[in-house]
């Protein structure tokens, strides 16, 4: 029987002063549920996607996918477990914990939503913005966070989540293409037992 792709976010960044409220956050998560929709179509493993934001560590399930929605890179849970020095994306960042072997998925609101500015406005479209750089962080949990790799996600050519962000990062009016969708169909296709998440800066 087909299961739910079930994907947690989880909140730890507040609202930003309004500009990305708990409504701002449902419409993301709506638009993030309908990309995630047509990518299962071809994952006969799953039947439905479910999206949510109240969730807590004892609800995340074999194969779910966290991500989690931080002020800046200043809070970053991935260089909290780090053992050796990195270099964050500027947008998010996605690795494997040394010690757990858990998959760490962040995204910085601020830096998407205000341009890193404290002050700034908030960016047009940033629903879709916010909801495109997490399926972004999302495809390399499954894809290249953990071994073997089953697709270097800033390799892809022609994809629009999928590719080389330095330089070159998302915009609000971007969606998946169809490069993007079998990216991450393949990667949730040949991980079968799912990729273990990292829910311990989840709520208890």
């Amino acid at each position: 029987m087909a299961e739910t792709l079930t994907i947690h976010l989880v909140n730890k960044a507040g609202d930003l002063s309004g500009r990305f409220d708990a409504s701002h956050l449902a419409t993301a998560a709506a638009k993030l549920k309908a990309w995630t929709e047509t990518i299962i179509l071809s994952v006969p493993a799953f039947g439905t996607v479910a999206v949510r934001t109240d969730s807590k560590q004892g609800d995340v399930k074999a194969r779910d996918l966290v991500c989690y929605l931080l002020t800046s890179a200043a809070d970053s849970i991935v260089a909290q477990r780090a053992t050796e020095d990195l270099t964050l994306g500027v947008s998010g960042s996605t690795m494997m914990g040394a010690a757990d072997k858990a998959v760490v998925s962040e995204v910085y609101l601020r830096q998407i939503v205000q341009g890193g500015d404290p002050r700034g406005n908030a960016t047009t479209n940033r629903e879709q913005l916010v909801a495109g750089c997490i399926l972004h962080e999302l495809i390399h949990n499954i894809s290249d966070a953990t071994t073997p790799i089953v697709t270097d996600v800033h390799k892809v050519k022609g994809g629009v989540i999928c590719r080389e962000l330095d330089g070159n990062p998302l915009t609000g009016p971007e969606a998946p293409n169809e490069v993007d969708n079998k990216v991450a169909a393949t990667a949730l296709t040949r991980r079968v037992t799912g990729v273990k998440q990292h829910a311990g800066a989840m709520p208890a």
